[in-house]
């Protein structure tokens, strides 16, 4: 039982240091859902410094939520449950609140580290901040689906005249991002989909913006439901 207990402190020493000064926040917990590794990182993030957090629940620290606002932490905690089966674990978003009770948008990857027995091992969290990413892609899914209703009470109706786009000064690989970003697609999205760098999609969109004379995404996606280009 001692060795075991040493081995143990052991890894938890080992994951500590090599987490330690790492630009993601990492959370390490145990099969009993006990948290056993904060970095700075974290602290940084959420609020919460190493010594309020070590030996409590994870839940309590981060009371998981998804994007439909269900709870995802506790004893049916699906990493956990994916861990002890030996099935890889899926990286994913997530919402938690800050120490100062601010919601916070995380994408999570999860390394499960085996321990002395099979029954043992620490499951460390990498996250990052994704809270803009994640507030644009609800809200242009919002702004997608009120243009989408009123393009329907109007259909019938007449459509601006093709002369008069706006759209015409893009080119055509600007007017295909304009139709993923109508979509709502993500920068990695769209660089997946054209098979390009997510640094080129970025700049496409930049150009978009530039040559329309907008400010956001979201002016974007109003405009191509206006000239139906999605």
């Amino acid at each position: 039982m001692v060795q075991t207990m040493d081995t143990a402190l052991s890894m938890t020493s080992s994951l500590a240091e090599i987490f330690s000064n790492t630009a993601d926040g990492a959370l390490g917990v145990d099969q009993d859902h006990m948290i056993t590794l904060w970095n700075r990182a974290a602290e940084r993030l959420v609020g919460f410094t190493s010594a309020e957090v070590i030996g409590r629940p994870c839940s309590e620290v981060w009371a998981v939520r998804n994007r439909t606002g269900c709870r995802l932490c506790g004893e049916n905690c699906s990493p956990i449950t994916s861990a002890r089966k030996e099935e890889p674990v899926e990286g994913r978003e997530i919402m938690i609140h800050t120490k100062a009770e601010r919601p916070l948008w995380l994408h999570v990857s999860t390394i499960v580290v085996p321990g002395s027995a099979p029954s043992l091992f620490t499951m460390v969290h990498i996250f990052h901040d994704v809270t803009r990413q994640v507030e644009t892609e609800v809200l242009l899914g919002k702004v997608q689906s009120l243009l989408g209703r009123e393009g329907a009470i109007s259909e019938g109706g007449t459509s601006p005249p093709e002369s008069a786009s706006p759209l015409k000064v893009l080119t055509p690989r600007e007017q295909e991002v304009l139709r993923f970003i109508a979509r709502g697609e993500t920068a990695k999205g769209i660089a997946r989909a054209l098979q390009i760098s997510t640094t080129t999609a970025r700049n496409h969109t930049q150009k978009i913006l530039t040559k329309l004379g907008l400010h956001t995404k979201v002016e974007a996606v109003a405009v191509a439901y206006r000239y139906k280009h999605f």
